[in-house]
């Protein structure tokens, strides 16, 4: 496969190549690649589009030599390739053989840039305006990232939703801390664009942006769809049960108030980026850990982030231990910087993972932390559950427990 491929992207006729798939007993975090020339300021580059199972990234590379080189030790399992008059289809099979097929078929493509960038959320979107993200139909250059960040949650989100069984009734989402709201709009458009009767809530301490966004709301004509209301996360009772609750980036414990008011309502659907570990951070003693463990805390940087893995891995755990099935991945591309993680919890009843308990336990005990989730599930979590953890230290401030 890898002279299959290294002679493709080096065709003069290459139009495109999708490689995907992994080959049987290897493993990669690359599912598919996509693989193409385009014309950059009158250069012409390679082009590579690299797909995990949630995330996607573009690279652009001066030649084709270059990519080659990143893709020699991926173990890809399938090649799709277009020449301009020859398209090649190519697998490994499970025991290694390599069976290649050719047939004659005309492939003529762009090279313009844009053409495959994958998209959900067009730049031409009525509420990106009404947000201030584009002008006259185009993203303003200020607002590049953010608009990469919109489109990266609406792919999760769609991957999330697709598969699932049909919502009866409208969809009811609720995103807590939504600030100024940018993925609170995305949804309704992304749900409005798939016919798919919805009712958002947004949900933040700061009135003024919640004005603001409901007036927003007003100059889309989105007021039977969508709302915001004024509220701190911990003190917030939803009128119904919802189907889907988001939060971005809520603020050390904040994200706790997010996932149990999730699971007390029964969420079928929860995707929350959280931020802002001190909680856990400030109750890593390193006096209190076993030796072998104690240079994981000892210094600032270090502490600062196993306190950031524990305390999701943690929290991820206590989901699953409650009938949540549970991934954590990263929702923007890796260029972007860190705490960008989000955990994607799906309800699946009498699922429940008893390993995730054995894990809690050995953890919380093991660094004698006590994370707030626990105490905020303690009527659906085992009890005595963090009873080999010190006495519970004192709690931390409350005031910023959203984000603004």
């Amino acid at each position: 496969m890898a002279d299959l491929i290294r002679h493709s992207l080096h065709h003069d006729e290459l139009q495109r190549a999708v490689l995907s798939g992994t080959a049987h007993g290897a493993h990669s975090p690359w599912r598919r690649v996509i693989v193409r020339k385009v014309a950059l300021r009158h250069v012409v580059q390679t082009q590579a589009i690299w797909h995990t199972e949630t995330t996607a990234v573009t690279r652009n590379y001066p030649t084709a030599d270059a990519v080659v080189d990143e893709l020699a030790d991926v173990p890809f399992r399938n090649a799709h390739v277009e020449l301009r008059s020859t398209t090649i289809e190519a697998r490994v099979t499970k025991r290694g053989k390599l069976l290649v097929s050719r047939r004659s078929e005309a492939n003529i493509q762009s090279l313009a840039h844009d053409r495959l960038r994958d998209r959900p959320i067009p730049e031409d979107a009525a509420f990106l305006e009404v947000l201030g993200v584009s002008h006259d139909g185009v993203v303003k250059p200020t607002a590049q990232r953010k608009y990469r960040q919109i489109n990266e949650f609406i792919r999760i989100l769609d991957s999330t939703l697709k598969g699932e069984p049909a919502s009866t009734g409208a969809l009811r989402v609720l995103d807590l801390g939504c600030g100024n709201a940018y993925l609170t709009f995305a949804i309704v458009h992304y749900l409005r664009e798939n016919a798919v009767s919805c009712s958002v809530t947004g949900v933040d301490r700061d009135a003024e942006a919640i004005s603001r966004n409901n007036q927003r709301t007003q100059r889309l004509g989105w007021q039977d769809q969508l709302r915001f209301a004024p509220s701190l996360i911990e003190q917030y009772v939803p009128t119904e049960n919802p189907d889907l609750v988001i939060a971005l980036h809520a603020c050390d414990t904040a994200t706790d108030d997010v996932l149990a008011l999730a699971v007390t309502h029964d969420v079928r659907y929860l995707l929350a980026s959280p931020c802002c570990h001190h909680d856990l951070q400030r109750q890593l003693r390193p006096r209190t850990m076993p030796t072998a463990f104690r240079d994981l805390a000892r210094d600032g940087v270090l502490k600062e982030q196993l306190g950031d893995v524990l305390t999701d891995a943690l929290r991820a755990s206590m989901l699953r231990m409650v009938g949540y099935k549970v991934d954590v991945f990263a929702f923007v591309p890796v260029e972007h910087p860190p705490r960008n993680n989000l955990i994607r919890a799906i309800r699946t009843p009498g699922h429940a993972d008893g390993n995730a308990e054995t894990s809690v336990r050995a953890l919380t005990g093991m660094f004698n932390v006590r994370p707030r989730l626990a105490k905020l599930l303690q009527n659906r979590l085992p009890q005595g559950l963090l009873s080999d953890a010190d006495p519970e230290p004192t709690e931390p401030p409350t005031e910023m427990r959203s984000k603004a």
